[in-house]
């Protein structure tokens, strides 16, 4: 799942362009989904969690199935989508299948939070994240440390942010609930 860090900068890129949402509403469900206790609930993940790093991240959202169950999405729930959809794309497009099948599951694990550290105080510096976006969960924040070299480059993460905050999100809803599964828009 992608760091608190990316949630909250795509959250507030797509805030900028959606000024009628309430902030407050979209980041307290952007953070929502991994301040649970229930993640599997929360990400509505499948039940079959694979038996390697492609199948496992693959089976750790299910779009669709949240979309079943939310028709109308009110602000709390656009964070909510789009953190489900920031997990689902970060793992299609941040992580080539070569890397993940060549990594045990530990190493993969433990080069992901190594990044999440690095990336921790470059992305609030550079989005405007701070401390008071965490204030429906404070558990989430971690100030991190400076950024080095990591599987998640800087350039890479910032590209990443802007293409997923600039989906337009009711035809990707439209194109996810047409093909009844996860879909890259």
């Amino acid at each position: 799942m992608a760091s608190s860090a990316i949630h909250l900068a795509i959250a507030k890129k797509y805030l900028e362009k959606h000024s009628e949402l309430n902030y407050a509403q979209v980041i307290a469900g952007t953070l929502y989904p991994d301040a649970t206790k229930d993640k599997d609930l929360s990400h509505y993940n499948s039940k079959d969690l694979g038996h390697d790093n492609v199948s496992h991240v693959r089976s750790k959202v299910n779009l669709y199935h949240f979309l079943e169950e939310h028709h109308y999405l009110n602000d709390f729930e656009v964070g909510w989508f789009y953190h489900l959809v920031t997990d689902y794309l970060f793992f299609e497009e941040c992580f080539t299948e070569e890397y993940l099948l060549g990594h045990s599951c530990q190493e993969f694990c433990k080069d992901l939070y190594f990044a999440y550290d690095c990336l921790n105080q470059y992305l609030p510096e550079k989005y405007h994240i701070t401390q008071e976006d965490y204030k429906d969960y404070p558990s989430e924040y971690y100030l991190g440390k400076p950024y080095e070299n990591c599987i998640l480059p800087k350039e890479l993460i910032d590209s990443f942010i802007e293409r997923v905050a600039n989906i337009e999100m009711n035809s990707y809803i439209r194109k996810i609930q047409k093909y009844q599964r996860n879909v890259k828009p």
